[in-house]
């Protein structure tokens, strides 16, 4: 008792326990670390899905139900995390009041104009030939539709996977940009089982995921990314008819072809190898960065008003006004 007051000290975790908990509790890295279990098993619906992908064309449906089973794995751990944070989806990035909003319809413009960009200069260099269409009229809107279902659903799971709790759990302890450095890695990992995937490609999935992390980071949620993932690889696999990460999808529009350098035209992957995709992307992360100035993300608490005791100062003079 000190002065009329309880006088409080909070002490420090030591020894082995300061390793497992900090100031938060539980450290940032060993909460990932129990999510990986998540991760792993919302991955395998997905492997399912694309293994008959390494050696022919991926059907829609299975696209649409690997991925659809992979999201809700990925969705209901997070909300169990989420239960015993006492957070919201909202803070994992996901604020389901912007549901196909304003940003996802942004982010959908922006990734069909990149890989329109992408695929115009490989077309300018005769590295891609658009053909003629591989479809009748009903079933370009057949597969056009069910494409960007599938990509949609690839949106959520893969932006949410990798850009949701991980990169809000790593950010709270690292620090934002630290924590997208492995996120970008991690993301780029995960598609070195794809079929035909090169090192190239992997090295410009890192860049990609950059741009991604920044869009997250500057419009402060990920339905931008969203829409940017769906679009962009909608138009890539369906639209202009391209490998995909080494993927080719059953029902695409055009019956394109590639020639020349696989330096242009990124060969078995797909235009993600080429170096026009290096062009593009920096031009798309110096443009995003220009137009969205203001880090959104993560959102910064509310200011709790505290008071501020001092028993032996003198009380203060009145305030006349002037």
């Amino acid at each position: 008792m000190s002065n009329g007051y309880d006088v409080v000290s909070e002490s420090k975790p030591a020894g082995m326990k300061n390793v497992f908990v900090g100031p938060q509790g539980l450290r940032s890295g060993w909460r990932v670390l129990l999510f990986l279990p998540v991760f792993i098993a919302a991955s395998i619906p997905v492997g399912i899905a694309i293994l008959p992908a390494a050696h022919s064309e991926l059907s829609p449906y299975r696209a649409i139900i690997g991925e659809l089973c992979a999201f809700a794995i990925i969705l209901a751990g997070t909300l169990i995390f989420a239960r015993v944070e006492h957070r919201s989806l909202a803070d994992y990035g996901i604020p389901f009041r912007l549901f196909l909003g304003k940003q996802f319809w942004t982010g959908a413009v922006w990734g069909f104009v990149m890989v329109s960009f992408l695929v115009g200069l490989m077309a300018a260099s005769h590295a891609y030939s658009f053909g003629h269409l591989a479809l009748s009229p009903a079933e370009i809107v057949k597969y056009g539709l069910l494409w960007g279902l599938a990509f949609l659903l690839v949106g959520f799971f893969e932006e949410f996977s990798f850009r949701g709790y991980v990169q809000y759990t790593l950010t709270r302890g690292i620090g934002f940009w630290p924590a997208a450095a492995i996120t970008c890695i991690l993301f780029a990992l995960a598609h070195t089982g794809n079929p035909d995937e090169s090192p190239v490609g992997i090295i410009e999935i890192v860049l990609i995921a950059s741009f991604l992390c920044l869009a997250l980071r500057r419009t402060g949620n990920l339905w931008f990314a969203i829409g940017w993932h769906m679009a962009f690889d909608w138009g890539e696999s369906f639209f202009y008819s391209t490998a995909d990460s080494g993927m080719r999808v059953h029902g695409h529009l055009l019956n394109s072809s590639m020639m020349g350098s696989t330096w242009l035209n990124g060969g078995k992957v797909g235009p993600e190898a080429s170096v026009f995709d290096v062009i593009v992307t920096v031009a798309g992360i110096l443009l995003l960065a220009k137009l969205y100035p203001e880090p959104k993300y993560p959102a910064l608490p509310a200011p709790t008003p505290t008071l501020e005791f001092r028993p032996n100062a003198p009380p203060a003079a009145p305030v006349t006004p002037s």
